[in-house]
């Protein structure tokens, strides 16, 4: 993130920017305004899986950490995560009163590496994702 130093604060004040820009997520991606995966240092180490998610509630964003029971579902050290994914794009299905129904969201990850840029955020954008990789 800035000059490769990752902060406590670091990482609140990104996932700020990413929440205030894109808008607050929600375990279901049809309910959804963002959407998120990301892993951490033990789950790369044990089976290199990845959790997706919308982005947290700023009241998720704590001190140290993701906290728990909110978008994210339970508690998240910064110090643990190791790679930051926000596709350009998103899926989501649901059963609408008993009828399925589909769509893709987009989301202006163009503006959002400017805002990530401007705050002096080291991140990498592609045509499919914004990400910041640790390891």
């Amino acid at each position: 993130m800035k000059e490769k130093m990752v902060s406590d604060k670091d990482w609140r004040e990104f996932f700020r920017i990413c929440t205030e820009w894109l808008g607050q997520g929600d375990q279901l991606a049809s309910k959804s305004a963002s959407w998120c995966a990301w892993t951490t240092y033990r789950r790369i180490s044990e089976d290199f899986g990845y959790w997706a998610c919308g982005l947290p509630a700023i009241d998720d964003i704590g001190e140290t950490g993701i906290g728990d029971g909110g978008v994210w579902g339970q508690p998240f050290n910064y110090s643990e995560l190791a790679h930051m994914i926000i596709p350009r794009s998103f899926c989501w299905e649901a059963n609408v009163d008993g009828r399925f129904e589909r769509g893709l969201r987009s989301q202006d990850i163009d503006e959002l590496s400017s805002r990530l840029a401007a705050a002096g955020f080291q991140h990498r954008l592609t045509d499919l994702i914004l990400e910041i990789k640790l390891y």
